[in-house]
């Protein structure tokens, strides 16, 4: 049984964002194993694996992603959206995160600083 999850990210980072915190957004986007790295067509969640990250107009960065991760990747994608939490604006939605064999997936919300998951179909 694959355990697989996919993961969608969409949120705009500050402009004062550290430059450190940038590199890793770039790591995780470029490294051969870094979570937001593969592209093409997925393996079990159906669409396409895709990474992008650009500065926007109006200062700051954007980041759209949507990856299939493994459940034991998980911890490494809280500690990502830990570290990208407090230059995430506005706070809100930023993406979902739905399980392979389910229909409905969870909502991931930035509040007061962190990053949670809400179930939006209760299983």
């Amino acid at each position: 049984m694959a355990d697989l999850y996919a993961l969608d990210l969409a949120f705009d980072l500050l402009d004062t964002t550290p430059d450190d915190v940038l590199a890793e957004v770039r790591r995780q986007l470029t490294s051969p194993d870094g979570l937001l790295s593969t592209r093409g067509p997925a393996w079990r969640v159906g669409g396409m694996l895709v990474g992008e990250f650009a500065p926007t107009d109006r200062g700051g960065w954007a980041l759209t992603a949507r990856q299939e991760v493994h459940e034991e990747q998980l911890p490494e994608v809280e500690d990502l959206l830990l570290l990208l939490a407090p230059h995430i604006r506005p706070p809100g939605p930023v993406g979902r995160l739905r399980f392979y064999e389910h229909e409905a997936p969870d909502l991931l919300v930035l509040r007061e600083g962190r990053v949670v998951q809400l179930a939006l179909d209760p299983r």
